[in-house]
């Protein structure tokens, strides 16, 4: 039995959960759960229009056979062709051995078989493969009586989805698949949460519960299982209230009565029957309906942004985020502040480890930049926002700030909410926005060390290693041209100075430019020190927002002090800016705050070798105009 666990663990574990095809050399994914795209050795590639990869779907999703060019018209064309279909048919498959070709892994992958076309690649190729390889796995798990890996199985079954299956891909195949595909998540969903109940888990399984019973408010395993987990949670009354509505829906649109099961349960909970998980004493808020006070169609926000893909490095410091925010109880929400400097993760890291915990947050997400292109974003306007996406019409909001804000607490009262707060000038920009209930949490990211705010955690993040930016530099342009160019690869990792975005962004640039080798990118930013930055738009851009957050006097004090070359001290800032020696304590102080020099031991301070290339690529030449005093 612990072989069979051993097995299920590794497929959950391994970083690239699909096995690479058999031809030598390469590794294809291709990803259907979602926005069509493939994966080649990690790199994304593009694979044409909606026609293209509606062909590709067809050979996909009938693995081992022939696909008749009969077939494959009528899958992308319908029952109404073009006189050209045909023609088109040979031209994508033409395109497709080509791709496969460029990709290294050759022609004769795709091959002519009659009439039609057959893809000889072995192993699972798709994400859906994995899924249905997972859910074959968690269904035997199921019957060994081993439901925690089970669930372990169906939650990682579950997380491939990324969106609506084969979006936007044409045709009656892609359609036909697309409704098989979210009927399969639907019912690994369900058979997830029944899994959850059976393990004594009913609070955990009611939100996903009733996001399915509101989707399909007709289906009856899904409303059976919500209010057999109401019905555990000691939510008698809304269990029944439940099987009223979708006895009142059956009989109106289909007149039928509800199946046997649901009338049971529906018997069993009058009977009072099978409390599993009742709420102790003392336990009132895990107990009362959410959302507090919610009515029909009251809206669960979902604002996160899509996590990124290749995320690398600091992942001791995502745990501490993720660990930070699922504490036990607390007397106040938890408040976890990322911090560090420009370009090194915050917001990416962030959003990562808010998808992680989103789970435990029925209440839902929302999401907020307090930076509008370098400019504070007012609170009051943050939190209309958010009033809006919970709920409340925009004329019935207060005007006042201190009104706003009460209203939102009184609204997140009682409700397990996870708030985003990305890019934050200060405390005082964050206090008016953070709930009073115990049962939310709040990340917040700056490169200012937030003085004043209440967090219950602080997360400072680094560099990430060489070794880390190679693999950043692998996701984004191949791994066969980073090994092949291993020791330029490694020297511009190290001129990024383990910056996540400079990494990302150098990587990108290469992407596009295949035949330029990374040797010759070296040699050029050694001749040129500014020839990185100039190539990397996104860099330059938060560079930019960052400065503009500093008050003008202290953005001058940085520029003047950028070329004054080595450890910065109190006494050589002095000298450079023409203040004394107290005043240009200050300034160095102000400035490592804001992540625009580091602190170094025996009170110096040091530019990073890219925000010194960045002030003088904005000011070519020193600024020499007296500086005007600064309060301290």
């Amino acid at each position: 039995m612990e072989t069979g666990k051993s097995v299920a663990r590794t497929r959950i574990d391994s970083e690239h959960p699909l096995p690479p095809s058999t031809h030598p050399g390469k590794e294809l994914r291709f990803h259907l759960l979602g926005p069509v795209h493939v994966r080649v050795d990690g790199a994304v590639r593009d694979i044409g229009s909606p026609q293209a990869q509606a062909f590709l779907a067809v050979l996909l999703l009938q693995p081992g056979r022939t696909a008749t060019l009969a077939e494959l018209v009528h899958g992308i064309w319908g029952d109404e062709p073009p006189d050209t279909a045909v023609a088109a048919v040979r031209t994508h498959a033409w395109k497709w051995r080509r791709f496969l070709e460029t990709s290294g892994v050759g022609r004769d992958a795709l091959l002519s078989r009659g009439d039609g076309y057959r893809l000889t690649l072995t192993g699972p190729l798709t994400d859906v493969e994995e899924v249905e390889g997972l859910s074959a796995s968690a269904a035997e798990a199921r019957t060994r009586g081993h439901l925690e890996e089970a669930d372990t199985l169906l939650k990682v079954a579950l997380g491939r989805w990324y969106g609506e299956p084969l979006n936007r891909v044409p045709g009656d195949f892609a359609a036909r698949q697309r409704a098989r595909l979210t009927e399969l998540s639907t019912v690994l969903s369900e058979e997830r949460c029944d899994i959850r109940l059976a393990l004594g888990r009913a609070s955990f399984a009611v939100p996903d519960l009733m996001v399915l019973a509101a989707a399909h408010p007709l289906r009856q395993r899904a409303h059976r299982l919500l209010m057999q987990a109401l019905h555990d949670t000691g939510r008698q009354h809304e269990a029944l209230a439940v099987f009223d509505r979708i006895r009142r829906g059956l009989a109106e649109e289909h007149g039928i009565d509800p199946e046997p099961e649901l009338v049971r349960m529906h018997q069993r909970i009058l009977a009072g029957e099978g409390l599993a998980e009742a709420p102790s004493r003392g336990t009132t808020a895990e107990a009362a309906p959410w959302p507090p006070r919610a009515q029909p169609g009251w809206p669960v926000p979902h604002q996160l942004p899509h996590p990124v893909e290749n995320f690398v490095g600091n992942e001791q410091a995502f745990s501490s985020v993720v660990e930070a925010l699922l504490p036990p109880r607390r007397t106040g929400p938890a408040i976890v502040a990322v911090t560090g400097v420009p370009g090194s993760g915050k917001s990416s890291l962030a959003v990562r480890a808010a998808h992680q915990v989103q789970p435990a947050f029925p209440g839902g997400v929302l999401h907020a930049d307090l930076t509008d292109e370098g400019e504070r974003t007012a609170p009051s306007a943050v939190l209309r926002g958010f009033l809006v996406s919970l709920g409340l019409p925009r004329a019935a909001l207060p005007e006042g700030l201190s009104d706003l804000s009460a209203l939102f607490r009184s609204m997140t009262d009682g409700c397990r909410l996870l708030i985003v707060l990305d890019d934050a000038h200060d405390a005082a920009q964050v206090r008016p926005l953070l709930p009073g209930s115990p049962r939310c949490a709040v990340l917040v990211t700056g490169t200012r060390l937030f003085p004043g705010l209440p967090a219950t955690r602080r997360v400072r993040l680094g560099p990430v290693s060489v070794e880390e930016s190679l693999e950043i530099l692998a996701s984004v342009m191949g791994q066969e041209r980073v090994c092949e160019e291993r020791a330029a690869a490694s020297e511009l990792a190290r001129m990024c100075e383990g910056l996540p975005l400079a990494v990302h962004a150098v990587g990108d640039w290469l992407a596009i430019r295949p035949e330029l080798s990374l040797e010759t990118l070296v040699r050029r930013i050694h001749d040129d020190p500014g020839h990185l930055l100039s190539h990397c738009e996104t860099v330059r851009t938060c560079f930019e927002k960052n400065v503009r957050q500093l008050d003008p006097e202290l953005a001058r004090a940085w520029t003047r002090l950028s070329w004054s070359p080595g450890c910065l001290t109190a006494a050589s800032a002095s000298r450079a800016l023409g203040v004394p020696h107290a005043h240009a304590e200050v300034l160095l102080e102000r400035l490592a705050d804001a992540s625009m020099l580091e602190r170094r031991a025996h009170r110096g301070y040091v530019f990073s070798a890219l925000l010194r290339q960045f002030a003088h690529l904005e000011h070519p030449l020193p600024v020499t105009a007296p500086l005007p005093p600064l309060v301290a």
